[in-house]
Parts: C-alpha cells; structure tokens; sequence
C-alpha cells in the first residue's frame, strides 16, 4: 500500500516538473516520467510526428526519455533557424561518444565543423565532386550497372546490392582512389552492417533516448548491434588510411585522403581539428560519413524511382519517351541533356518528395540556452526537421499520397521548382554532396530506362510507398523484372 502511494507521488511530481519546465518551451504532448513520449510514437513515428503537428503547430517539442526534442514542422522556420550559429550544434549519440568523441564532418562543431567542411567542399570539388569531370566515372558505372541487367533480362532482381555497389563506386574512387571491391567478404559485410545501422529503428531509437536501458539489455534494444556495426566500419577507415600514409608522397596527391594527409601534415596549431592525430581520427570519420550518406541515399533514391516506373507504366512511358527525344538511343545520356528533360527532373523531383527518405533529417543542437520565435531552448536541446511533415503536408501539395510528377511542371511546360522540396535540408548543415546525388540520380534513371523497360515481378500486387521505421527509409523489399526495349515495346505502346 505505501509503496503503491510513493509510486503514484513520484508520477505526480514528475508531471508538475515537467509542464513547469514546458512552460516557456514550444507547445507539445506530455510524456510520462523517465520514458517521455517514447512509448506513445507508435510503429511508424514520422506519421506521428505529423498528425501532432496538426495539432501542435509549427514548432512542437516533447520528451524523449531524458531528451528534450523540437521539431521544426514549418519548411520556413527550416531555413530560418538553420542560418543561426547558436542551433548547428550535433547532437551525438551515447552509442557514438567512446568511439567517435565528436569526430568527422557530420558531428563537428563550431570551428572545428567550419574547418573540415570548408575543406572538404573544396577538396571534393577538386577531386570532380559535383562537377562535368565527374562525369566519366558515373558514365562507367551506368554502363556496368546495364550490362549486369541484360545478363539478368526477364528474371526477377533484387536491386538493392547492384545498385549500391555501382554508385559506391564513383565515390569510393574519389575518397580512397579505387573500386569499393564488393567481391572482398569484409568488404561485403561493413556494407551491410552499415546499412543496417541507419536502416534499423531500434538502434536510432532506444539506444539514441534511453542509453541507460540500452545498456541493461544491449541485445534486444539493439546495442550490441550497433556497436558492431560502428566498429567494423572503423577498422576499414583507419586501414584504408594506414595505406594511404605508407604511399603518401607531398605533391602526388590522387584522392581526397590523400588530400587530407598534406592539410593534416601542413598543420601546426595545436587547436585546429586538422592537427596531428586528432586530424587524422577526423579524416577517418570524415570519409566514412561522406562515404555512408552518399552512398546510401543515392542508391535507396534510385530504388524508389525504378520501383516508381514499375508501378507507374504510364509515367515510364513518359520517362522514355523524353529520353528517345532529347537523348535517342545511340549516345549516353548526359548531364548536358538534363536542363532539357522536364519531366524527367519532375519524376525525380516527385521520387525524393514522396520517399521522403531522412523523415527528421540529422539531428541539431543548441550550443547555448536560446530563444526562437518566443520559445525557449535550453543548452543542448534536440532539433529534428520533420521533413516527411512538409512533403506530405496537404495544405501545400493538395494530394500528397499520390505520386503525380506533374505536380513540379507549369502550365508553359516548363519545370517548378517548389520551395517545400527539400531532400537534402536546408541552412548551414545542409549536404555538402547534393550536386553529386542529383547527377547520379538523373544519369543511373536516364541511362537505364534508355535501354530498359522495368516491370513488377507481380503486376497485380502493388507496393507500400507509404512511410516506415527507421532513419534512412529504403524502398520495400520488392523484385523488378527488366527486358531491352530493343526487343518489346513499352506496354502502353503495345496496348495501343
């Protein structure tokens, strides 16, 4: 009986000194003690997300576990507050914090974050990163990627490992100056152990909110996992960097580490985040960060699209017929073509808008107690973008659920772009590599629907293109069958 009225005393003192503390913060729901609103996000929290903005308006905060969570709900207030120094902090995860301590451009901060993302946009560019003379190296793998197609022509695929293996490789030849070989078994595991880390909700979730019960059962809330799958990784960066330092030579830089190895060994400030062997730990987190998210995202990107024109024949259709008039079928596509291609850029558009890939984007921080539009933001507060919530909101888009790429096309014909579109953030922490993922986009879909007609294993059953657990949404586990369109016509062509 007493300990019943201690327990019940506990909960009502908790509640108090949570809506105390919510006093000045942004409106939200409230949680219950210790675990927040954790327990009330349901299977699918983007979904969540959004119908509690409905309710609680463009800037909403809520507990989870010990965390105080904002979500930005308005894509203005996006790129308002992504402007402001104060709000670019990252926020890191107790999983994280003995391996990586802040390291790598994703979880740098202030000056250190400024040093290295300053350097790698102009290191990258350097390299090809987003430029024409990339161009070559996407063109190889397009044509890799095509002939792995026609040796699979009218049998079901899986495309999720062929694609990521043709676009790793493009990037992996810029960051490390070879093939990403996929053929190597440890290779081929860290790929996967990668993907599993950012595809699976309960390493994101449980173990980001509530470390301490992470740590009392590190097997069921997926903490043993996650720390395999950031311990592998690792081991591949710092060997891929011990090799590098072996052949270095001043003056004879070919890729972006070896790039990185001059800045590092020309450095001789103590405090900079390029000095000695704090330079070197933020190179190899640098180029696993870069080699992960670009990676990763292109290749899910380009799964959601052939999945598109599968289940979409007309839309193919229109997709291929642009491609016959602007292209043709002799030349590879080009990124010269793509400012031509309406409603290809529109279908592109409409893929990264309804997948909606990084529903909340990448976690910010406040660097120091804080005000925005009236609210209060204590030191350290969580920022998420809810970005699924803007792409899906029908205020803006009218009929959000449905996949219509006319959307992003004016009545003239030409090509709308719409400032609720933002796949890849918005403000100073946007991604460095957008240019990059676009090109890859349009070439890889260009290249591959030029010379290929794609199709449902099972035409009757139609996929979930609605949203699911996780931080980087891959499109459902589905089979596509591909035939040449040299040898059958698209089906709207045949019906008619």
């Amino acid at each position: 009986m007493y300990f019943q009225l201690f327990a019940l005393l506990v909960i009502l003192i908790g509640i108090i000194l949570v809506n105390k503390k919510r006093r000045k913060l942004p409106p939200g729901p409230v949680g219950i003690p210790i675990l927040g609103y954790l327990p009330f996000l349901g299977k699918v929290p983007s979904l969540t997300v959004a119908e509690l903005a409905k309710k609680y308006g463009d800037i909403m905060s809520v507990y989870f576990g010990q965390y105080l969570v904002v979500f930005i709900n308005d894509v203005d207030l996006m790129k308002e507050i992504g402007k402001i120094d104060v709000f670019l902090g990252r926020n890191q995860l107790e999983l994280m914090k003995p391996i990586r301590e802040n390291c790598g451009l994703i979880f740098l901060e202030e000056k250190g974050w400024q040093e290295w993302r300053r350097f790698t946009l102009k290191s990258l560019k350097d390299m090809g990163f987003g430029k024409n003379s990339m161009e070559g190296l996407i063109q190889d793998q397009v044509e890799d990627f095509c002939s792995f197609l026609k040796r699979n022509v009218n049998s079901p695929i899986y495309l999720k490992d062929p694609i990521e293996v043709a676009v790793i490789n493009s990037l992996w030849i810029i960051l490390a100056g070879e093939k990403y070989d996929i053929e190597d078994p440890e290779k081929r595991e860290i790929l996967k152990l990668m993907n599993e880390a950012f595809s699976d909700q309960d390493i994101l979730g449980i173990t980001a909110f509530l470390p301490w019960l992470a740590r009392l059962f590190p097997v069921s809330t997926g903490y043993s996992k996650g720390l395999q799958c950031l311990g592998a990784p690792l081991n591949l960066g710092k060997t891929i960097l011990a090799q590098h330092k072996e052949k270095y030579g001043p003056g004879q830089e070919k890729d972006f580490i070896d790039l990185a190895l001059t800045k590092i060994y020309e450095t001789t400030d103590p405090a900079s985040s390029f000095y000695k062997d704090v330079g070197l730990k933020n190179l190899v987190f640098t180029v696993l960060d870069i080699f992960y998210t670009g990676s990763d995202t292109v290749s899910s990107t380009l799964g959601w699209a052939f999945l598109a024109a599968a289940s979409f024949p007309e839309t193919q259709w229109k997709l291929q017929k642009e491609i016959d008039e602007v292209v043709g079928r002799e030349k590879i596509p080009s990124l010269m073509d793509k400012s031509k291609m309406v409603y290809t850029e529109a279908f592109m558009f409409e893929v990264l808008r309804k997948s909606s890939m990084v529903p909340f984007g990448v976690m910010h921080t406040a660097l120091e107690d804080a005000e925005f539009h009236g609210f209060f933001f204590p030191k350290r507060t969580i920022l998420l973008w809810n970005l699924y919530g803007v792409h899906h909101d029908e205020k803006h888009w009218g009929d959000p659920h449905v996949f219509r790429p006319e959307r992003f096309i004016n009545p003239d014909g030409s090509l709308r772009k719409d400032d609720h579109l933002v796949p890849f953030f918005t403000g100073k922490r946007n991604c460095p590599g957008d240019s990059l993922a676009i090109n890859e986009f349009f070439m890889f879909l260009t290249g591959v629907l030029q010379r290929f007609n794609v199709e449902l294993e099972d035409p009757k059953t139609m996929p979930d293109f609605g949203q699911r657990p996780g931080f980087i949404l891959k499109p459902p586990a589905h089979k596509l069958m591909f035939t040449e369109r040299s040898a059958m016509k698209c089906r709207l062509d045949k019906a008619g």
